[in-house]
């Protein structure tokens, strides 16, 4: 009878620690944050440079469009870095909010070329931003974007 309780508990004992592994090998596992955050990135990168390479002849409606879409972008990033981003993200939304100033400064019947010299330097500060941050947190990471 001895036999049979000992034979009972060593199974219990297997089953506990069986089942101990199995839920534990993926389940309890964090996905890396960079795996949606440095994509993320790259498309708010790429608003910005499609912004920045306009025409300069390019009515000043399509480049204040073009800002809300980097704007927008950036909107979709800031959950995604709030996990491990920190004072990189506060340098970045810093430099989007100048170039959204920037924008919004522009006054109605602007020569295109004028804002478009107007919105580079803002440009130029987020770009820089961006680079900053990616090679910080992107490139470093295992699972790093593929945007060069």
């Amino acid at each position: 009878m001895r036999r049979v309780h000992a034979a009972i508990a060593a199974l219990a004992v297997a089953a506990v620690l069986l089942a101990g592994c199995s839920g534990s090998s993926g389940a309890s596992a964090t996905p890396d944050p960079a795996i949606a955050f440095c994509p993320a990135l790259d498309a708010y990168g790429q608003s910005l440079v499609a912004l920045q390479k306009l025409d300069p002849s390019t009515p000043v409606e399509q480049q204040k469009a073009a800002d809300n879409d980097a704007k927008a972008k950036l909107a979709a990033l800031v959950p995604l870095a709030q996990p491990f981003a920190g004072a990189q993200l506060s340098t970045l939304t810093t430099a989007q909010s100048q170039l959204e100033a920037a924008a919004n400064a522009l006054p109605p019947g602007v020569a295109p070329a004028a804002a478009q010299a107007a919105l580079k330097d803002p440009i130029n500060g987020v770009l820089q931003q961006i680079a900053g941050t990616h090679n910080a947190l992107c490139n470093t990471r295992p699972t790093p974007s593929t945007t060069p």
